[in-house]
């Protein structure tokens, strides 16, 4: 048992715990209560009860009071990311680097409304999320996180429901939740009204299934890997329910590059964060005539991933999930091995953490490539011609975006129906741009 905050007029609940562990040691961090049905539905009807009606100038204040909040507390939040979702110091940093970021764009749209907030370029936003808060409904939004980004889609759900007078709530990964906590924390010290975001802990399909039904709940949305998402699907209307799902992104390469360049832009895209962000390049095509030259690079590139304590200043790869997603991730690996793959670098775990692993030799049933593949894995694979690699991106199972780097501009374009269809995009060398 574990006495905990609700969330609601600071009440305090006793109540079945749940466990946050540390990936790296899994020492236990804390308990925190969980919710039944009853409570769940009793934070909607709170949710829903609640009309904030600040004026656009007074909304910008709190969200600008909470990112100097932030800025300043900016180790101690890294802190916590890296300690609960096993993220490296560095990475962790970045994460809320992004996170004023985010704040900075959510200034603008409560001054300006729905052209801020979807905006094209200026952020990677859930532009779903963005056209309800800026949009005619007014009802409750009930918003699902993933642990692959435990500070950054919260905040910005949160962020959003301030500056267009909302309300949300949110439920967080069971895996990580307290930095969702802290989060609120401080945005209740920026002096937002309490009911604007609130916070759940329960199960996701109990969570979604009460808020589908709930009278007040207009939107739903979730996060997370295609797996959960099916099995969330079955209990919500799909008029109503957004996912955004997958982790995989593919990188074709051409002869035509600075190879070292490009594999350490490889490398960043495959490792960063663990391997486990959405956006992480997971499969990369290579020309022939460079393949070989680029994965000794790649393979340099890999080595240099420092594995070790993700609260060490000095560790750049910190540890998957739990020591259950980087056992699924090895035997991933371990099946695509005894299929003929190559490892030229990593596949060394130990708990939670796992290398940074580089497999070649790479056939498109491997279970590397057909199934969700977390962690800090990237396959290489060669093409002769470019429209082959095209086809095989766009053929692949697991896809989110794909990119080429090329020094040919007119490339991209040969085929711009095979591009759409992968969300194709093109880098050219020495332009490259590594966070």
């Amino acid at each position: 048992m574990s006495v905990t905050n609700s969330g609601i007029a600071g009440e305090m609940l006793a109540q079945q715990s749940i466990v946050v562990r540390n990936p790296w040691n899994n020492e236990v961090i804390t308990e925190l209560a969980t919710d039944g049905r009853k409570r769940v539905l009793e934070k909607l009807d709170a949710a829903w009860a609640f009309r904030p009606r600040l004026t656009p100038e007074a909304r910008r204040e709190i969200l600008s009071r909470a990112r100097q909040l932030l800025i300043q507390r900016k180790l101690d939040i890294a802190r916590l990311i890296s300690a609960e979702s096993g993220l490296s110091l560095h990475d962790s940093v970045y994460k809320v680097d992004n996170a004023c970021a985010l704040l900075n764009h959510s200034m603008l749209v409560a001054l300006f409304g729905q052209e801020a907030a979807l905006c094209d370029g200026v952020l990677p936003v859930n532009s779903s999320l963005a056209r309800h808060f800026c949009g005619a409904l007014c009802g409750v939004a009930a918003v699902v996180t993933s642990f692959h980004h435990p500070l950054s889609r919260v905040l910005y759900s949160a962020a959003l429901a301030i500056a267009t007078n909302n309300r949300i709530v949110v439920k967080p990964s069971s895996k990580t939740p307290l930095s969702a906590r802290a989060l609120r924390m401080l945005l209740l010290e920026a002096g937002m009204p309490e009911p604007v975001f609130t916070l759940v802990n329960c199960a996701d399909a109990l969570f979604i299934e009460v808020a589908a039904a709930h009278y007040g709940v207009d939107f739903i949305s979730f996060t997370g890997m295609e797996t959960q998402a099916r099995e969330m699907a079955c209990h919500a209307p799909a008029g109503r329910l957004v996912m955004e799902t997958g982790v995989s992104d593919a990188l074709i390469v051409c002869a035509d590059v600075d190879l070292q360049a490009t594999a350490a832009l490889a490398a960043r895209g495959a490792f960063f964060c663990s391997g486990r962000r959405f956006g992480a390049v997971k499969r990369l095509w290579v020309d022939k005539r460079c393949h070989d030259e680029f994965v000794r690079c790649l393979a340099k590139e890999a080595r240099a991933w420092r594995v070790g304590d993700p609260l060490d200043p000095q560790v750049r790869l910190g540890t998957m999930i739990d020591a259950v997603s980087a056992a699924e991730t090895e035997q991933r690996i371990a099946l695509s091995l005894a299929l003929g793959a190559t490892c030229v670098s990593g596949n060394e775990r130990c708990g939670a953490s796992l290398s940074a692993t580089v497999l070649t030799r790479i056939t498109p049933d491997m279970p590397v490539i057909t199934g969700e593949t977390s962690g800090p894995v990237v396959s290489v694979m060669a093409f002769t011609h470019v429209e082959e690699a095209i086809e095989q991106v766009n053929g692949a199972k697991q896809k989110l975006n794909a990119s080429f780097i090329t020094g040919d501009k007119a490339l991209p374009v040969r085929d711009p129906d095979a591009m759409a269809e992968n969300n194709l995009k093109k880098r050219f060398p020495g332009r490259e741009h590594c966070r």
